[in-house]
């Protein structure tokens, strides 16, 4: 969607649902997915998208005019993540194929040698949230680090240092487990 065309269904969403429930087709698919990623339970999943999509409706009068309805969606769905694992004091989990996605295919090898009952859990719950955030931001939802400043409230310099520093700490960690090669991964980001 363009963002000229997002601008104005938002705007229209302030007073017709029928322009809300546009962005909700449009962005449903998006937010499900990075909600999945988040919690890998697909019930789960759509329950918090629900209500994240629940939320949104409630408080669009209060997103401020010209700004990004799918950054804004990304930050609820962010926070209604957080609040799901306060309150259930459950770990996330992540397969060895999204471990491959989050060092972006340019270790492929080296995240393959990592045995099949290893999850990559143990080494992203080493990581700061707001890094773990980045890394999912960034690598699986694809979002640009422009694109993802305004979400993590940050500029864009430090969004990708974040990033760069959440990466390189995750190579660490793989390299302090015999995975090496993924010095790419790490300088090229």
């Amino acid at each position: 969607m363009e963002t000229e065309e997002e601008h104005r269904l938002t705007k229209e969403a302030r007073s017709d649902p029928e322009a809300f429930a546009r962005l909700y087709d449009e962005f449903l698919p998006v937010i499900y997915r990075y909600v999945l990623r988040r919690v890998t339970d697909k019930e789960v999943a759509e329950d918090i998208t629900s209500q994240t999509f629940e939320k949104a409706l409630r408080s669009i009068k209060t997103l401020r005019e010209g700004s990004s309805f799918k950054i804004w969606m990304y930050k609820i769905a962010g926070n209604s993540i957080i609040d799901y694992y306060r309150s259930r004091s459950r770990r996330q989990t992540y397969s060895l194929t999204e471990a491959k996605d989050v060092v972006n295919g340019k270790s492929e090898q080296a995240v393959e040698s990592i045995d099949t009952r290893v999850s990559v859990l143990a080494l992203l719950e080493d990581l700061p949230e707001t890094q773990k955030t980045a890394l999912v931001l960034h690598f699986l939802e694809g979002l640009s680090i422009n694109d993802m400043a305004p979400l993590l409230g940050t500029s864009s310099s430090a969004c990708y240092m974040r990033v760069y520093r959440a990466t390189k700490a995750l190579a660490e960690m793989l390299e302090d487990r015999g995975i090496t090669g993924i010095d790419d991964v790490v300088y090229k980001t």
